[in-house]
């Protein structure tokens, strides 16, 4: 496997530039999350490394090498697509097999790789059938099988889970982190979804308009966000953010920081008190094991209380709550985090 560099990357189509500046790297056999809001351009930079995107200005090194001007096959790198990309008129066998075929590889060494790839992925009795005798997950893994055979030293994917169900995306998402450890490969994983970001990754890269916000190990970005903008994506339900001033009067103790203007507070951080801050009940979401309870404030705040269990408050009731200790994150006039 390899590391992967990225440099000073810049990315232009005409006179809009829609990757500013990005420096990561990505250790061997590290697996990396690039994520971030449609149109952040985490796809533009998988498709950067690969070589499918060409760069405006900076170096992408994979391993010891500089790739600017390598073509995409030469690269190393095997790219696992959201549509999954598979010919409809080939079996599996045969979609997994075709790149090889493409360059030469011997045919007993074809096979082999293919049936090796199906094993990782238990995909030997799906072999001889075609992509829609299969099911979302199943394409999914044909995918990712070509990619394996390819024997690459980095794994690309771009939104792999998107399309499909939300049961099928949490037991891809336990059989990718499997995967990984079993390859011990390096990956780099582009996703919306900070659920799949903050299971599945060493480290993660938060973008926004082109820009990196933060880089950090999920848990980092999850207790340290270094700014307003990766508190709220990062984590779910999202951040709740109140006034400062609203904070203090409800005797917040932690909540007087200077230069602050708001404060955060995670969901799962409040609990119900007889002081703090009041507001009001306007909607209940039961989720089975958790009850999410949406809450306005007198200024219009909107807070987000999690507690575990059912509960039943009444809508329009009222009802208080205050942080547990030292959970309060406080930012200043521009969204930047301030360190106690």
């Amino acid at each position: 496997m390899a590391t992967v560099s990225l440099q000073g990357l810049h990315k232009s189509f005409g006179s809009t530039e829609v990757i500013k500046n990005v420096n990561v790297d990505v250790e061997d056999r590290e697996f990396v999350a690039l994520v971030g809001p449609s149109g952040c351009g985490k796809s533009t930079l998988l498709r950067m490394i690969a070589g499918l995107e060409t760069i405006s200005s900076g170096d992408i090194s994979i391993g010891n090498n500089v790739v600017n001007e390598v073509m995409p096959s030469d690269r190393k790198v095997a790219m696992v697509f959201q549509s999954y990309a598979l010919y409809p008129h080939m079996t599996v066998r045969q979609n997994m097999s075709f790149g090889l075929e493409v360059t030469g590889h011997p045919k007993q060494e074809i096979i082999g790789k293919v049936e090796n790839a199906a094993n990782i992925l238990q995909l030997g009795e799906l072999l001889d059938r075609k992509p829609k005798q299969l099911s979302g997950g199943q394409r999914q893994r044909v995918a990712i099988g070509r990619a394996i055979v390819r024997d690459p030293e980095v794994f690309l994917f771009d939104e792999p889970l998107s399309n499909l169900d939300a049961e099928l995306r949490v037991q891809m998402r336990v059989e990718l982190a499997l995967l990984h450890k079993q390859l011990n490969a390096t990956m780099i994983y582009v996703t919306h979804d900070q659920v799949e970001a903050m299971t599945l990754a060493d480290k993660i890269v938060v973008l926004r308009a082109g820009v990196i916000e933060q880089i950090g190990a999920p848990m980092e970005l999850y207790n340290k966000p270094a700014n307003e903008f990766v508190a709220g994506f990062i984590g779910s339900p999202r951040m709740n953010m109140i006034p400062v001033k609203t904070a203090i009067n409800a005797g917040w103790t932690g909540s007087k920081i200077e230069g602050a203007v708001k404060i955060g507070v995670r969901p799962e951080h409040l609990v119900r008190s007889k002081t703090g801050l009041e507001g009001t009940v306007y909607h209940l979401e039961h989720l089975g094991g958790q009850t999410l309870t949406h809450i306005k404030l007198p200024d219009e705040t909107d807070l987000t209380l999690v507690e575990p269990g059912e509960h039943n408050y009444d809508r329009g009731g009222k009802i208080t709550v205050k942080p547990e200790a030292k959970t309060l994150h406080a930012f200043d006039k521009v969204g930047k985090a301030i360190r106690k």
